[in-house]
């Protein structure tokens, strides 16, 4: 999957680390949380975070399950959009690189080549 929004001004990637409330599992946090996550039928194996600043302070979450009896994808979607605290509350550290330029994901910058803006 690509994240996508309508310009798509700026591309990149992600990347993130399960906190550890959750035990590192994304379907861990399923179970605990919604009583109608039905575990034999689905697997959660990822999310979908998407947030409208300008319009909205809540972030629109889309977990990414494995539907076992359809054998294919599906969004679980819940009926609530989160806050900013709850959805980022599942990652221990989360990271997204963004950029104008398409090979943003080719660029590497060493540790110690950055400055301090004041």
């Amino acid at each position: 999957m690509i994240a996508k929004v309508q310009y798509n001004d700026l591309t990149g990637t992600a990347a993130a680390d399960i906190t550890d409330f959750s035990l590192n599992s994304l379907e861990k946090y399923l179970t605990d949380r919604y009583e109608n996550y039905d575990t034999e039928r689905y697997f959660c194996v990822g999310c979908r975070l998407y947030i409208a600043g300008q319009t909205s302070n809540t972030v629109n979450i889309q977990f990414i399950c494995l539907d076992k009896e359809e054998h294919k994808y599906v969004y679980l979607c819940p009926v609530d959009d989160m806050s900013y605290e709850e959805a980022f509350s599942l990652f221990k550290r989360f990271e997204i690189v963004l950029g104008s330029n398409e090979s943003i994901s080719e660029i590497n910058i060493s540790d110690e080549d950055w400055r301090d803006l004041k």
